[in-house]
């Protein structure tokens, strides 16, 4: 007890020499190495938060006062609004930032941070992750700071900062190679003590006198000190798990593990010092290697979907060259860089944000954000995307949106939304896990009471290889490491999952439901005609449309910016009428643009219009209709074209299983029927309100049908949300995407087909595994219990067994998901053109 007094109670190092200085914690005066960690104990019990103390599972970094102190100083640099662009994320009344935390022994750790930080004034929110150590802070900037939160982790003797890639690998590679060092260690100990064992198989037990030889005497203390050291170092981490749960009166998977463990060392000991009876070193020896090569390939899985995150932030790279008035160029950080920047991009270089062409033209690959291999061609006026890879010749490039506002941000930030949701089977598996772990040590208890009753030689045996044989694994851990590897993949081929409860709903649906512009089509609406009769003429139409659409995101509305990106008129009290058009006072009268059907209303029939509407419809172009109170004054004809994988996405979803494709569309029902027979779709209804969409969603799921719904305007949401399930595109509206579980950063319709079979065959690994655990448990436990299993055989089932479910759900790093049938949008013709709706 001496001794430990002289310990550092925070960080563990001796306190021999200089002033004592004591704190009371846990009821107990403890004794501290230094005033920085004397400060940051007393910060942690002041704050309520004791308890860390009680679950740390090892002694914090030393918080050196001399460094303390010049880092909280540099923290209000943080505070800075272009230093926060990097890695701050806005919205109206609050700001999230991406943190890494340094100095994070166990989830204990993580605990207390998390706790601390929740208490803060001014925090909405605290997300934190063990596999990355990373945390994602919200707060309300009206109240607090970011240096505020930041200097409250420092009070609690842990470093914390923006999050960043190459750190995180750091702090990764750290951690695979202790876990790899502990795997390495318990092999070269296993070999040599299953040789042991092996030999005693062949070369017999106890003599004839019951004494065993001195050879297997020796061999039995060393065996038993081998083993002791795998317990040690190799084994640790059982131990610490599940003292963190008993500590917690939690029942987690590590608890049944441990007292297997602990009993077969035990009996294996009290069987070596008294020179009789079986030991179980071999056993423990190949437990501990087993388990841990499971659990590191675990982590690998795990790990997956977060790099698939990290790799976009590594291509968006960390300076610019930016255009001054007097045209000259400076390399300037990225971090730096504000919308309406000029910045010139060379080919072989990446985006440092998102912009728009201003000069020059030239192809980018945007594969790591989209997944679609062919680079694409933007013109001068067109968009361009962080991280996308200029192949072609130096443009300038407009500077739009940066840091985490950029689409990259946007992209890491949905990925992180995704990953913290989990299917219904996953949530199942997690509350099954403990009332497991209590039948286990139930039935193990009372295999114990019937064999002593039995035969107590027996006892020792069968009650270790009950808690042995079990496998908790299943539920536990392999069925996260599906989801986490699945969302990798969904990232990789250019789709973010959302919400990954959905992935069972979208394994699952036989109707999907197609919005038209903007699904079936790019939405990129172009005005190929207009028809004004009146003695003003077809540009101060024009004129007057493109102001009600000034500040809209439809498609149509791009499409009349285009043509007349500066108008002459004003538009006032401008309202959007969902499926239906816009309206807005323009000279003091009031104006109406959108279907002929609505803005001539039907005691105002639209004379001298009737057979241009009707021959634009039959030619395919889609109509849009501008009229004042008096009856109609103009028409326009747009053309879109399809979008790639449109003209086989009804086969292949058909190959796929779905048994009702149809469009759902506000445009007239002679254009959705003429696009329908040409994409092969058998149903299709136009001339449909939002709120008709809606019902016929809903008429679909109360026959009992589970219904995808794939659009991207406004007018969708009501149905997107309504729907099982449903999908969005990238260019779709902010509304829609929030109501859809998955978004398509590709333009290709192909990823519909391929998102839906990832989703099956995640399901589908994943009731394996459940299906495995359970089918094997129901048969090894009784088995073991009624004494049919020895604990060698009892280690190497319950390893292989964790080790299979884990392989199983690795597969999907590798399995292809390419539809059996059908072409694909490279197969589609791009120049292929028809009407489309609003």
């Amino acid at each position: 007890m001496a001794e430990s007094r002289r310990q550092c109670f925070h960080c563990g190092l001796h306190t021999s020499f200089g002033p004592a200085r004591r704190f009371e914690v846990l009821g107990e005066a403890r004794e501290f190495c230094c005033d920085g960690c004397l400060a940051v104990a007393r910060s942690i019990v002041e704050s309520g938060l004791e308890d860390y103390y009680r679950y740390r599972e090892a002694p914090a970094a030393r918080a050196d006062p001399e460094v303390v102190p010049d880092i909280l100083r540099k923290l209000a640099l943080y505070d800075n609004e272009d230093v926060q662009r990097s890695f701050v994320r806005q919205g109206a009344g609050w700001r999230e930032a991406s943190l890494i935390l340094e100095d994070i022994r166990c989830p204990a750790c993580l605990w207390l941070n998390e706790q601390h930080i929740r208490g803060l004034d001014g925090v909405l929110g605290v997300e934190m992750d063990y596999t990355s150590q990373r945390a994602h802070v919200r707060w309300d900037p009206g109240v607090t700071r970011l240096s505020v939160i930041l200097k409250a982790i420092s009070n609690l003797g842990f470093l914390a900062y923006p999050y960043d890639t190459a750190h995180r690998e750091k702090l990764l590679r750290d951690r695979k190679r202790r876990s790899a060092q502990r795997l390495i260690f318990a092999g070269a100990i296993a070999m040599p003590v299953m040789q042991f064992s092996l030999a005693s198989y062949w070369m017999g037990g106890p003599q004839a006198d019951g004494t065993l030889p001195l050879w297997e005497v020796l061999g039995r203390w060393t065996m038993l000190a081998a083993v002791t050291a795998v317990l040690a170092w190799s084994g640790q981490e059982f131990f610490v798990g599940a003292w963190r749960d008993l500590r917690i009166r939690r029942l987690g998977m590590d608890v049944p593990i441990v007292l297997g463990l602990s009993i077969a060392w035990l009996g294996s000991l009290i069987a070596t010092v008294q020179r009789h009876g079986e030991v179980y070193l071999d056993s423990i020896a190949m437990f501990v290697l087993f388990i841990l090569a499971a659990r590191v390939l675990e982590m690998r899985g795990r790990v997956h979907a977060a790099d698939a995150m990290d790799r976009l932030a590594r291509v968006v790279p960390q300076s610019a060259r930016r255009i001054g008035p007097s045209g000259a160029e400076t390399e300037i950080p990225a971090a730096e860089l504000n919308p309406g920047d000029l910045i010139r991009v060379r080919p072989g270089e990446f985006l440092p944000a998102d912009g728009v062409v201003a000069e020059g033209a030239g192809e980018f690959d945007e594969s790591v954000l989209t997944g679609e291999s062919a680079p694409v061609v933007r013109q001068a006026g067109e968009p361009v995307i962080a991280g996308s890879c200029n192949t072609d010749q130096a443009v300038l490039v407009e500077v739009r949106r940066v840091g985490e506002d950029s689409t990259a941000g946007e992209i890491r930030h949905l990925l992180d939304r995704g990953l913290s949701s989990k299917p219904p089977a996953a949530r199942l598996a997690d509350r099954v896990a403990g009332w497991f772990v209590a039948a286990v040590l139930v039935v193990a208890v009372t295999t114990a009471i019937v064999w002593w009753w039995l035969d107590p030689e027996r006892m020792l045996s069968a009650t270790i290889a009950v808690l042995i044989v079990t496998c908790p694994c299943a539920l536990a851990l392999a069925t996260p490491v599906a989801i986490a590897v699945s969302a990798g993949r969904y990232a990789s081929q250019g789709v973010l999952p959302l919400d990954s409860a959905a992935m069972e709903t979208l394994a699952t649906v036989d109707v999907v439901a197609l919005d038209k512009t903007g699904t079936l089509t790019l939405g990129q609406l172009r005005v190929c005609d207009c028809y004004a009769p009146g003695p003003e003429g077809a540009g101060p139409m024009m004129d007057r449309a493109g102001a009600l659409e000034r500040h809209s995101e439809h498609p149509v509305a791009r499409a009349f910016r285009r043509e007349m990106p500066n108008p002459t008129h004003k538009a006032d009290r401008v309202r959007n009428q969902p499926g239906r058009g816009v309206c807005g006072v323009l000279g003091g009268h009031r104006w109406r643009l959108g279907s002929p059907e609505w803005v001539a209303g039907d005691d105002n029939p639209a004379p001298g219009f009737e057979n241009t509407i009707r021959r634009w419809r039959e030619a395919g172009c889609m109509v849009v209709a501008l009229g004042d109170p008096g009856g109609l004054r103009a028409v326009f004809a747009l053309r879109d074209r399809l979008r790639p994988g449109a003209e086989v996405i009804a086969r292949q979803l058909r190959d796929a299983g779905v048994s009702r494709i149809v469009i759902l569309s506000g445009d007239s029902p002679l254009s959705v029927t003429r696009i329908a027979r040409k994409l092969g779709i058998d149903e299709a209804l136009g001339s449909l309100t939002p709120s008709a969409k809606m019902t016929w969603i809903q008429d679909r799921q109360h026959e009992g049908h589970r219904v995808l719904m794939v659009g991207d305007g406004i007018n969708d949401v009501p149905t997107l949300a309504a729907a099982d399930v449903s999908i969005s595109f990238s260019n779709a509206t902010e509304l829609a995407q929030i109501n859809s579980r998955f978004v398509l950063l590709s333009s290709g319709m192909d990823a519909i087909v391929r998102s839906r079979e990832l989703a099956r065959r995640t399901i589908r690994i994943i009731r394996q595994n459940l299906a495995w655990a359970a089918g094997y448990n129901l048969l090894a436990v009784p088995a073991a219990a009624m004494g049919f299993v020895p604990p060698w055989a009892a280690a190497i089932g319950m390893s292989l067994s964790s080790l299979l479910v884990v392989v199983n759900a690795l597969r999907l790093r590798r399995v292809s998901v390419e539809p059996s049938t059908g072409a694909w949008s490279g197969d589609t013709p791009r120049g292929a053109e028809y009407g489309s709706t609003t």
